[in-house]
């Protein structure tokens, strides 16, 4: 069996993307995980061997650690693959080591809110991909923003948290995923507005949950939003939710919420969750950046920008044709994007080709 060795700075469990290819290809690849100890709940896989490296204050000594670990592990068991989810820095391992099959995988471009900070790593990222062979990317926006010609494209995916057949009668919306840099409050009272433009019997059968948390003050702010119009009936948010959990709340939505900034550095940012909505047989609400206007279409949702009054009209419009969509229809137009999907027929066939080279 061959052996494939996962690097990122991310806690196991912690980042989706490498977590399922770990899960979905446990069987066929001896699979060991090396990442930083965020001080998380550690999560586990069966025949998956990980590897925490601890944090230091002084993160060039972490960086330090984390390469050093991954010298000593290589040179021990002699990986077929080693898979690096890109961090500044890494290049060194390929500067380092010329012959093992090193692949860089790069999911984002910097999203800082700082433009300066943010044109100042991508040209780091630049840089750093030109010491290897073997690139996998997201997405072909970001090929295009950094000048890059030869890659693999590695999809983002989703699970299917539900299969239930969806209720037409009721309108209710679901946001998941992290409040930090989302404006999820000018959601919100976009949501209020056209809450309010609905007859007073109409409005009994809307609701809207919002999943997730952020590392400023922004849940707080939603949550005094709420209590001050009063619209806890409709209204619930539940903080952080672990991905194993979110089930029951697909199941009981049947509108998504993919809001994000039209912003340059959230224009070509592949929205994780849109697939999950999709995949979950959802209707999606999304704001209209590069890659959501690539997945939303009559068909499955409606494009909105990011403002409170595009939000309203929005739901105006899902609202009045929400009949229309068929939810079975919307589910299997995006199987191809379910991760296990895109761990057996992308990444595994794309390892086996560098593997005989």
């Amino acid at each position: 069996m061959k052996k494939l060795l996962i690097i990122s700075k991310e806690q196991f469990g912690y980042h989706i993307d490498t977590f399922k290819y770990a899960f979905y290809l446990k069987e066929e690849l001896e699979i060991t995980y090396i990442c930083l100890d965020q001080g998380l709940k550690k999560k586990n896989i069966e025949n998956v061997e990980v590897i925490y490296v601890s944090k230091n204050i002084f993160k060039p000594f972490t960086l330090f650690t984390l390469l050093r670990t991954v010298i000593l592990e290589n040179k021990k068991n002699k990986f077929d693959f080693i898979f690096i989810l890109y961090f500044v820095g890494c290049s060194i391992l390929k500067i380092l080591d010329r012959k093992s099959n090193i692949i860089l995988d790069i999911r984002t471009l910097s999203v800082e809110k700082s433009n300066f900070i943010n044109r100042f790593l991508d040209k780091i990222l630049k840089l750093e991909t030109l010491f290897f062979e073997n690139i996998t990317l997201v997405g072909e926006n970001i090929a295009k923003k950094i000048g890059l010609r030869k890659y693999q494209l590695l999809p983002l995916g989703g699970e299917r948290f539900s299969s239930k057949s969806k209720q037409i009668t009721g309108f209710n919306l679901l946001y998941v995923g992290t409040l930090s840099n989302r404006n999820i409050l000018d959601f919100v009272k976009g949501f209020h507005s056209f809450l309010m433009s609905l007859p007073l019997n109409n409005r009994k059968d809307v609701s809207f949950v919002i999943v997730g948390s952020g590392y400023g003050n922004e849940l707080e702010s939603i949550k005094k939003y709420i209590y001050t119009n009063g619209l806890a009936e409709h209204i619930t948010t539940t903080g952080y939710v672990q991905n194993d959990e979110l089930g029951m709340y697909f199941n009981k939505a049947n509108i998504g919420v993919s809001f994000i900034p039209i912003t340059p550095y959230f224009e070509n940012q592949p929205p994780t969750k849109t697939y999950e909505y999709l995949l979950s047989g959802l209707v999606v609400l999304a704001t209209s950046t590069k890659e959501n206007a690539k997945l939303i279409n009559e068909s499955n949702g409606v494009l909105i920008k990011d403002t409170p009054e595009s939000v309203r009209s929005g739901l105006v419009r899902l609202y009045a044709e929400r009949e229309k969509f068929n939810p079975k229809m919307i589910s299997k137009e995006f199987e191809d994007h379910l991760w296990e999907n895109i761990s057996q027929n992308i990444l595994k066939p794309y390892l086996e080709k560098i593997h005989h080279k």
